[in-house]
């Protein structure tokens, strides 16, 4: 039924209305997802006790969204690790969750996918969203590496010693350093994301990715490079 606008739902074992029912506020956990928001109830136990794994697969059930492109947040912070209990995350009683997450449509999942699973379909986005933030990454940093690491070559710099790197040199190995770090996470951000042996189309993404993301990371490098060739040692 209906409260102010809010759906309320218990939980047991199955979703049900609480209609005709009493729950107990210390059981009670809102969610919200979108402008959808709900109510769940978990009677009978703890709620700092109950497995992050748990409510995820009942906000699954709940919005549709699949479990790989599902993301739960509390207070602005992403909540990760399907084995800790929400204590863990700060979860209180009537506290507010905050469910993320796009439920593909039949034609998104038939179009996408090797045979039709909305998990794949989930893991595709996954794996097509790091890709793209890497490549707008990428976008907004390399150039203007590229033109510094130029400018510095073309200045002929003076030798000197590691002890004190002039600042102009100071900036590049430190961007070098950042550009880097990054990449190599998005590697790993890769690296994380599990495909399925019969998800076919998600595991070519996923090689896909990786390997432009790997060349990527080789030009980054490769610019550097070209630094370290100029340097002279006082």
């Amino acid at each position: 039924m209906d409260i102010n606008g809010t759906s309320i739902l218990a939980i047991p074992k199955n979703l049900f209305s609480l209609e005709h029912q009493q729950y107990d506020p210390k059981t009670v956990l809102n969610i919200r997802w979108g402008s959808e928001k709900y109510t769940i109830d978990f009677p009978g136990k703890i709620l700092g006790h109950i497995k992050l794994g748990e409510l995820r697969e009942i906000c699954k059930d709940l919005t549709g969204v699949p479990l790989g492109g599902l993301t739960l947040s509390l207070g602005g912070t992403t909540m990760k690790d399907d084995n800790a209990p929400l204590s863990c995350f700060g979860v209180k009683p009537d506290g507010k969750v905050i469910v993320d997450g796009y439920k593909p449509t039949e034609e998104d999942i038939k179009q996408m996918t090797t045979n039709g699973d909305p998990e794949e379909y989930a893991l595709i986005l996954r794996i097509q969203s790091s890709l793209a933030r890497t490549q707008e990454f990428v976008a907004e940093y390399v150039t203007k590496f590229e033109q510094d690491v130029e400018t510095y070559i073309q200045s002929k710099p003076a030798p000197f010693s590691f002890q004190s790197m002039p600042p102009a040199r100071k900036r590049l190995q430190d961007t070098h350093g950042m550009l880097s770090e990054n990449l190599l996470q998005s590697l790993l951000r890769l690296d994380g994301v599990t495909c399925q042996p019969d998800f076919e189309v998600a595991r070519v993404k996923r090689r896909e990715a990786v390997k432009e993301t790997q060349k990527l990371l080789d030009h980054v490098d490769g610019i550097n490079a070209r630094v370290k060739k100029t340097d002279v040692k006082a």
